[in-house]
């Protein structure tokens, strides 16, 4: 019969097979001055060392070299022995060199007098955990941030949609007071002032909607080789005379599919931040190259194409480059800047189904990365029965659907301008209820977006289905629902538009000449 464990040992002795049998923890004596006089079996796991190579060894030979010529070692035992205990983090080094990060407590050891005889350390190897705490910050800070972008994203988008209605309204009020100026040069000087202001307006609205990523995009192939090069030339020159530019593409690029002038665009803005960092000169650097992603990180997996621009400028500070992309934030001063290059970029990329990159420190310069997918073959699509008519109508009766009264007014008179006859409806349900009352109506224009159960779109199929010799043309300030299927059905014009751009779509659709 056995003897039980309790009385097998002495006291000491089985304290001593305990420690031996933690594996996962290092843990060991040492003298007063830090000198290593025991060794368990978790230390050599963890550590690397067998006890006759660490044995009488200081235990400073755990810390990396920094941390030794910064007197971190000397500084733990000294906390130690006058609190009574140390605990912290940090890196540590197994014998083979390579590093851990460790979770380590200290603990002072007196005898029955309170004289310091020595040191208890217990050592644990946490880098995964710590590696797990790293990925699981980063993951919420990119939720953030795209929580953040989206939400900044959907509130330029509904502005950029009001602001194209009353960008509707005064393009056509300019182009009607030119009509109406006759003589008056003055008159018509200020009305070409109005226009000008509005056309900005009209690109401010294109910047903050691909921002927002409802811009409507075009994509196609585009051979990179060539692309690259036509930026190249245009950035010579926008750019100063001391700025050098680098074009760097390999041969073998894969083409891409984005929309081309968008794709220029974004280039562009990157360059011009670019220049305005340097203002001393510099370099501008423009480099392409194959990848094929599987990064989590940015949720791309397939064949992309990283297009590189980097500059050796002043570089951005953390809280710059953290909001680099929102739209309207700049450091430049007022009047040299709207702050959307960067979020022009920043939508055209995630609009095109790809992602872009910051890279940035003070003194270092900055690298936007672009990832845009690699081209794939796909066969045009036919236009849907009807979408277009080749026949003229004389007279012509349009059906004006629009809910903003506003608007209406402005676009009737501007197709009776144009010699049209117009019936002004505020909704779906009153159209069809004016068409089926009879009446003649040659063509209905409805805006998309409408209150009330159907919509522009809902309308059109409608119409479509009970009248099919009536022409239908869609409009809409919400430039996503210009990429929606309705859009594709239909011809479909973007707000802001003035008399010349609307006759021109009429007169596309009909056959007509102006």
């Amino acid at each position: 019969m056995h003897e039980p464990f309790a009385s097998s040992f002495s006291a000491e002795r089985r304290l001593e097979l305990l420690v031996e049998a933690v594996a996962d923890y290092a843990i060991f004596l040492m003298d007063a001055d830090g000198t290593i006089v025991s060794w368990n079996s978790g230390a050599q796991r963890i550590k690397g060392y067998a006890t006759d190579e660490i044995l009488g060894q200081h235990y400073s030979v755990f810390f990396p070299p920094e941390d030794r010529a910064a007197g971190r070692p000397q500084r733990n035992l000294a906390q130690a022995t006058s609190e009574g205990k140390f605990e912290g983090e940090g890196w540590r080094l197994r014998k083979d060199g390579t590093r851990f990060w460790a979770h380590v407590v200290i603990h002072a050891i007196r005898d029955a007098d309170g004289e310091l005889i020595g040191f208890a350390k217990v050592t644990r190897d946490v880098t995964e955990a710590r590696e797990a705490q790293r990925r699981l910050e980063e993951a919420r800070e990119q939720l953030f941030q795209a929580q953040k972008m989206e939400a900044i994203g959907q509130l330029t988008g509904g502005v950029a949609h009001d602001f194209n209605n009353l960008l509707t309204i005064v393009l056509g009020g300019a182009d009607m007071a030119e009509r109406l100026a006759g003589d008056n040069e003055k008159l018509k000087r200020l009305i070409v002032n109005i226009r000008h202001a509005a056309k900005r307006g009209e690109a401010l609205t294109r910047q903050l909607l691909a921002f927002s990523r409802r811009q409507p995009l075009s994509p196609e192939r585009v051979d990179l080789d060539r692309q690259l090069n036509t930026v190249g030339d245009l950035l010579g020159r926008s750019l100063r005379g001391d700025i050098s530019i680098v074009i760097d593409i390999p041969p073998g690029l894969w083409p891409i599919e984005v929309d081309a002038g968008q794709f220029e665009l974004a280039l562009l803005n990157v360059g011009l931040n670019a220049r305005d960092a340097m203002p001393e000169g510099g370099t501008l650097r423009v480099s392409a190259s194959n990848v094929t992603l599987d990064e989590k990180s940015r949720h791309l997996i397939g064949d992309f194409v990283e297009i590189k621009v980097s500059d050796t400028g002043i570089g951005m500070p953390d809280d710059v480059k953290e909001r680099a992309f929102e739209p309207f934030f700049t450091t430049k001063e007022i009047g040299r800047g709207s702050g959307l290059g960067l979020s022009q970029a920043y939508g055209f990329a995630r609009q095109s189904n790809g992602a872009v990159d910051l890279e940035s420190a003070v003194g270092k310069g900055t690298t936007v990365t672009f990832y845009l997918p690699a081209a794939k073959s796909k066969a045009r699509e036919a236009l849907a029965p009807g979408s277009v008519a080749a026949r003229p109508l004389a007279p012509m009766n349009i059906l004006l659907v629009e809910d903003d009264l506003n608007v209406a007014e402005t676009t009737a008179d501007l197709l009776e301008g144009a010699g049209y006859k117009v019936t002004h409806v505020p909704d779906a349900q009153a159209a069809l209820e004016r068409l089926r009352g009879g009446g003649g109506i040659d063509l209905v224009f409805s805006d998309i977006m409408m209150p009330g159960a159907m919509n522009g779109a809902d309308l059109a199929r409608v119409v479509r289905a009970e009248f099919p010799g009536v022409f239908i043309l869609l409009a809409t300030g919400y430039a996503e629902a210009a990429a929606t299927k309705a859009a594709q059905e239909f011809p479909t014009i973007l707000k802001p538009y003035g008399r010349e751009l609307l006759v021109a779509k009429l007169s596309h659709m009909l056959g007509e000449a102006e």
